[in-house]
């Protein structure tokens, strides 16, 4: 290769060097920009990380933050939600809904199901089914709602209805994220399927930008969901 060659080459391997790294600080300024606007809007981004006492992660940990005073709302992100039923399980196990959400249960297995739930004020049922149509019920109360099955005793699922559009499941390694929400005063709502109808309640103020919170959830020796005090009209139908 003669000298001129060589010189051309190696400027224009420069050029391309410095056009990436170029390219490499324009998405740096705009990840800057991004978190900037983000803080100047008056919006946080909520990160939680979920635990046992003992300190191990715990998924299935359902967080959700309750506007007070001034602080700001937004729509239902979603007005449709899925909890499939797979190999006789629900799944997912834990599903997080705002109210007025419709959940449609398809059913993936080769046998029938008959989902029912007795939990007030959320009781519903869906007579013997197969397939994915018709299987669907919108969820206008907030509370806890344990679902089971008429024909398979070992399904179980829990439905978590919250009543602001602020809330997230914690997954495997016990981490959450809420994005989106205006800065303010909010009560925190913990909850997790051990802890029953149980909820974690606390005041928090929470600040533009990325906001971090570890919690520690007692899950150990919790107790079970209670009997209803008075029959509800849909046990009748599965009685022997």
């Amino acid at each position: 290769m003669s000298n001129e060659n060589h010189a051309n080459l190696t400027c224009l391997q420069g050029r391309h060097q410095v056009a990436r790294l170029i390219k490499a600080v324009s998405l740096l300024g705009l990840v800057a920009i991004g978190i900037i606007a983000q803080a100047s809007s008056g919006l946080a981004q909520m990160e939680f990380v979920t635990s046992t006492v003992g300190g191990e992660p715990l998924q299935h940990v359902v967080v959700s933050l309750h506007p007070l005073g001034s602080a700001g709302t937004k729509g239902p992100a979603s007005t449709i939600s899925i909890m499939d039923q797979r190999y006789l399980q629900f799944a997912p196990s834990v599903l997080a809904l705002q109210t007025g959400t419709t959940v449609k249960f398809p059913n993936d297995d080769d046998v029938r199901h008959h989902v029912y739930s007795f939990s007030h004020p959320n009781a519903f049922e869906l007579k013997l089914y197969h397939g994915a149509d018709g299987a669907s019920h919108t969820f206008e109360q907030a509370g806890v709602v344990v679902l089971g099955c008429n024909i398979h005793d070992g399904m179980v699922g829990y439905l978590r209805v919250v009543d602001s559009p602020y809330f997230s499941t914690s997954g495997e390694s016990g981490e959450l994220f809420i994005e989106d929400v205006p800065a303010g005063d909010y009560e925190l709502q913990v909850w997790h399927p051990d802890i029953g109808n149980k909820l974690v309640r606390k005041r928090i103020t929470i600040k533009p930008g990325l906001n971090r919170l570890g919690m520690k959830v007692a899950v150990e020796g919790s107790e079970i969901l209670p009997a209803p005090k008075t029959a509800h009209p849909l046990q009748s139908l599965f009685r022997d």
